[in-house]
């Protein structure tokens, strides 16, 4: 067994990736098969969505790929890798959150929540740029009459204070066809 480490792309988005391959290939695991159920979940809860999953990805467990599309203003990638993390990655930027292990089912559960809450348009991403680059993103869903941050990947350069931190909301326009 051997863990393959890079920073490569699927379609533009770029993503920090680990799997464990053998000399056959990804491995077949329990968390694997949860993977797939879970994105097939998904898959049924927006039947509108065109969602692509690819079982074996380069550097990844499994993929599914949702690009941009009418009712999606960006372009999402599910993840399993480092053979038990799900993975939420979002295009534009390099950040990316992950849920572990997936072989607990609370994990699980948030991780479908977050993925639906983001795709119905009822969770939102608060961008935090300095210069030309996201260096913190906060994954928010509603709470009373503001909002929660339920995950945060951050880049070292936000600690650094110049140049000046401005944010950017984004959040998926709900459409009446999901």
């Amino acid at each position: 067994m051997r863990l393959i480490g890079s920073y490569p792309s699927v379609g533009d988005i770029k993503v920090r990736r680990f799997s464990f391959e053998d000399e056959h290939g990804p491995m077949r695991t329990k968390e694997f098969e949860i993977a797939l159920s879970t994105f097939e979940r998904l898959r049924e809860k927006f039947p509108v969505l065109s969602m692509n999953l690819d079982p074996h990805p380069s550097n990844m467990d499994v993929a599914m790929y949702i690009p941009a599309q009418p009712g999606l203003s960006v372009k999402v990638l599910l993840i399993l890798q480092n053979r038990n993390e799900l993975h939420l990655v979002v295009s534009g930027s390099l950040y990316q959150w992950f849920w572990y292990p997936c072989s607990n089912p609370e994990q699980v559960e948030r991780y479908v929540e977050a993925v639906s809450g983001l795709l119905s348009g009822e969770f939102r991403i608060v961008e935090h740029w300095r210069g030309g680059r996201v260096v913190k993103a906060q994954l928010q869903r509603p709470d009373g009459s503001g909002w929660k941050t339920i995950a945060t990947d951050i880049d070292a350069l936000a600690i650094i204070p110049w140049p000046r931190k401005t944010l950017k909301v984004v959040q998926i326009q709900p459409s009446s066809s999901r």
